[in-house]
């Protein structure tokens, strides 16, 4: 009798462990992905060839722009596209 018990928990809680670790393989890759920062530059031209290197920004969005200072009225910076050019919304972290 006890080893029939033993035989049918084993494989739940086989498949109970692979569940609960799946979904925190994939908790830590979101949160890894959010936290990431992207660098922010600020553009020297309007179309955004020229840029100059500011500060650390997020592609995720925060409700605010990322600015130079991450001041509120500084000038707002920008991330790069596959084109290298800075055109990019970023926002603050």
């Amino acid at each position: 009798m006890k080893t029939n018990f033993v035989k049918q928990i084993i494989p739940v809680a086989a498949f109970t462990l692979a569940t609960v670790g799946a979904f925190t393989t994939h908790a830590m890759n979101q949160r890894t992905r959010t936290i990431a920062p992207q660098q922010g530059f600020l553009k020297l031209n309007p179309a955004g060839t020229s840029c100059e290197q500011k500060d650390l920004c997020s592609t995720i969005n925060s409700g605010n722009l990322c600015t130079v200072g991450l001041s509120p009225t500084g000038a707002q910076i920008f991330g790069k596209n596959g084109a290298n050019a800075c055109i990019v919304t970023v926002y603050r972290p």
